[in-house]
């Protein structure tokens, strides 16, 4: 999505949620279980937000711990948000989904800014951006309700990072952050996005699962990237 996509959201109507979006291409009922691999695959999540707070009291820079915490909680409760939504897919349990999704688009934000760009009221630039994702979804679900569901400040808060993150490790330098592990974790989201675009073709060809539980996993090595571009000490050192 283009700057000049993202600047047209505002000069367009409102854009409600997509029914289609909840139809995915997998629902195999596994122990009982129905979407049992779009339910199970979010687990990775979980496991990477853990991973990353097991690193808390390691990290070489304090400065980052703030926005480092919250984007690994907000991993968790990506994997427990979006197992309960895809129990019953809808708009409204699609909420807890997007909850903490946004909270760790805006967390990474925030670490990006305060370590190349941003040298005073780090923690405030965290809040406010927290701040600011999680109204964009309140906004989405409380339009939604109303019966005229606008997704704008939403996509806005989802794709803004995507554009803002590349031009930031491109032109201002690092001083502890890992531009490999930033830019690995950038492809890694696009490759997800493409995982849950052909949902309905990878099920087609492989038979087994849809795309969309592999854009999970993927996603979830994304944030790990995330994690890992944040140095810390050795465990014992």
């Amino acid at each position: 999505m283009s700057v000049t996509t993202l600047v047209a959201l505002f000069f367009v109507g409102p854009i409600p949620q997509d029914p289609r979006y909840h139809l995915f291409a997998d629902s195999s009922q596994v122990l009982g279980l129905e979407n049992f691999w779009n339910i199970v695959s979010n687990f990775p999540f979980i496991v990477v937000g853990f991973i990353g707070l097991l690193r808390c009291s390691r990290l070489t820079q304090v400065e980052s711990a703030a926005g480092y915490i919250v984007f690994c909680v907000s991993a968790v409760f990506v994997g427990i948000g979006s197992s309960y939504y895809h129990v019953a897919p809808s708009n409204g349990t699609l909420l807890w989904d997007r909850l903490p999704m946004a909270v760790a688009f805006m967390a990474f934000l925030s670490m990006l800014l305060g370590e190349r760009i941003i040298t005073r009221h780090k923690q405030a630039c965290l809040w406010l951006l927290v701040l600011i994702g999680l109204s964009a979804v309140v906004y989405w679900s409380w339009t939604e309700s109303l019966g005229r569901g606008d997704l704008r400040p939403y996509l806005l808060v989802q794709f803004l990072p995507v554009l803002l993150i590349p031009l930031i490790v491109w032109l201002f330098p690092s001083r502890y952050m890992s531009n490999s592990l930033l830019l690995s974790s950038f492809a890694l989201y696009f490759v997800a996005k493409l995982l849950e675009y052909f949902d309905t073709e990878i099920m087609s060809i492989t038979g087994l699962m849809g795309g969309h539980p592999w854009k999970h996993v993927v996603a979830a090595v994304a944030g790990l990237c995330i994690i890992y571009a944040i140095p810390a000490r050795r465990p014992g050192g």
